[in-house]
Formats: C-alpha cells, sequence, structure tokens
C-alpha cells in the first residue's frame, strides 16, 4: 500500500460534500482515492468542456471495450461473408441460392451486432443526458 504523506485541505458546500460522498461510494473508493482519480485527468480535457466532464469507471469502460470488440468481430465477419459471395460470383462457382444463404448469415451477425449498439447507446445517453454525469 503506497504511503500518502501529503494533505490537502478543500472548501466545499454540504451539497458539494454529499455529491462526492455518494460518487466515492458509487465506485466503491474513499474520498481520498476519488480526488486523486480526479486530479490525474488532463487540464485541456477539464478546461475545453467546462461543466460536462464525464469520467467513466474501470467496470464501465471494460464493458464498453468488451462490446466494442464484439461488434468488430460480428463486423469483420460480415465483411468476410460478402466478399466470400463476391468472389464465388465472380468466379460462377455461386448460383442464386448460395448467395441469398450467404447472405442470411451476414444478416444474422449484422442483426446481433444491432442489439448490442442500440444497448450502449442507450447507456451512453442516459449518462450524457446529465450535464455534470459521473460515473
Amino acid at each position: 500500500m503506497e504511503k500518502h504523506e501529503k494533505q490537502l485541505h478543500v472548501r466545499m458546500s454540504q451539497e458539494e460534500l454529499s455529491r462526492a460522498r455518494n460518487l466515492s461510494g458509487t465506485l466503491d473508493m474513499t474520498l481520498s482515492d476519488l480526488m486523486r482519480a480526479l486530479i490525474q485527468l488532463s487540464a485541456p480535457a477539464i478546461s475545453e468542456t467546462p461543466g460536462s466532464l464525464i469520467v467513466i469507471d474501470r467496470s464501465t469502460a471494460l464493458r464498453l471495450r468488451r462490446e466494442m470488440r464484439r461488434w468488430g468481430h460480428h463486423y469483420n465477419q460480415a465483411v468476410h461473408a460478402l466478399n466470400a459471395i463476391a468472389y464465388y460470383l465472380r468466379l460462377e462457382e455461386a448460383d442464386a441460392d448460395e448467395a441469398l444463404e450467404e447472405l442470411e448469415k451476414v444478416s444474422r451477425k449484422l442483426d446481433a451486432m444491432d442489439s448490442g449498439v442500440a444497448l450502449l447507446r442507450a447507456e451512453v445517453a442516459e449518462f450524457t443526458s446529465h450535464p455534470r454525469a459521473f460515473i
């Protein structure tokens, strides 16, 4: 465990203190850990969008990464299937029935991706609808 020898004293209203405590509790952090995390933000990140800063916790970031990776996989599979269809049609080795079958596979993969996109859009819209959202 890292030893922190220096102290920082901050004046804030009761409302701000309550919000800080709620946020640290939600993130399962101490107030000190929360302040340490917030001061790691770069100045441009804060000054470019005053009043609209969003902090995403590690759990949310991992969920976003996992969902984006899933989208990438489905997108790659869909493009691969479309390329295969085009290749065999150019060689005249595929007929319309085979092409339709492959197009149905592509459609299913894209539909699977769309459900994840819709879920993530809803989650992002929920926390970005507040001018000062902290997650």
